[in-house]
């Protein structure tokens, strides 16, 4: 594989119920690491007091479900995000939320892109389309 080709790179921003975070998400998430799918550059938590007040905080100070192993996670932090990453994020949350985000290289398409470039072929174009609108166009199509 060459080592100077990346896969797509994006982000997702869970917010969670009040200051608690549950182990499933995480769990998958590690599934599809070690599935080779996804690898997560970063994973940071903002917090969003009752008075809007942000501020960004670690995992392990976070209230967790004792299925979270926050060992695995602690070491996630890269510096990818800044604050006004965080603040873009935490725009979209409720008061007296938690919200982790993880930024992640969806490396499934490396030796796609690894082949394209081989072939001297480039990539011209690569978006991400809303769930929703998709939903919404092949809700329209006849059976």
């Amino acid at each position: 594989m060459d080592e100077d080709i990346l896969g797509p790179i994006d982000y997702l921003a869970i917010e969670f119920p009040d200051t608690h975070i549950s182990g499933g998400a995480f769990e998958l998430l590690m599934q599809l690491v070690q599935r080779g799918i996804i690898e997560v550059l970063d994973l940071e938590f903002v917090a969003k007091s009752a008075d809007g007040t942000v501020r960004k905080v670690g995992l392990d100070s976070i209230e967790h479900d004792s299925d979270v192993d926050v060992t695995l996670w602690l070491a996630a932090e890269s510096g990818l995000l800044d604050a006004s990453d965080l603040t873009t994020v935490a725009a979209d949350m409720e008061p007296g939320k938690v919200a982790a985000i993880v930024v992640y290289e969806n490396v499934w398409a490396v030796p796609l892109l690894t082949t394209v470039e081989r072939g001297h072929a480039r990539i011209i174009g690569a978006a991400r389309i809303d769930a929703e609108d998709v939903i919404a166009a092949l809700g329209d199509r006849p059976a």
